[in-house]
């Protein structure tokens, strides 16, 4: 089931990506949980908790774009190292860095998305280092 999992994730990104909501709640539980290690370990409820804390991660900047890059299989997880990219919305200065998301699933559908700041934390939790 895993190879479909990683095919789940990047339906997700697509539908996210296209502002496609409709698409993006077929592909996540209903009751979905999004955990951000960093900076404050916020834990938000659904997909419109995803929403919220995704507007409240992009408040002060324009341009902000998730770019997944490397799609991990990690059996019942997948871990996707993505590169977010913006620009200060009153300086216009570029930044960028990369994050990792951990995927967790109940049956075919995304039930907890996990962000972290670092690779160590994320091959954590994703089952993938001891």
């Amino acid at each position: 089931m895993s190879r479909e999992n990683v095919e789940v994730v990047r339906r997700a990104f697509a539908a996210f990506e296209d502002g496609d909501l409709d698409r993006l709640r077929d592909l996540v539980t209903d009751d979905l949980i999004v955990y951000r290690a960093e900076p404050d370990g916020a834990t938000s409820h659904g997909l419109d908790g995803f929403l919220e804390l995704t507007a409240e991660w992009t408040e002060g900047f324009r341009d902000w774009t998730p770019v997944p890059e490397e799609f991990t299989d990690a059996g019942r997880r997948v871990l996707v190292r993505v590169r977010q990219s913006a620009r200060g919305e009153a300086s216009g200065v570029p930044i960028a860095d990369d994050f990792w998301f951990v995927y967790e699933f109940r049956g075919a559908r995304i039930a907890r998305m996990s962000i972290y700041a670092h690779e160590a934390d994320a091959l954590e939790a994703a089952g993938l280092r001891e």
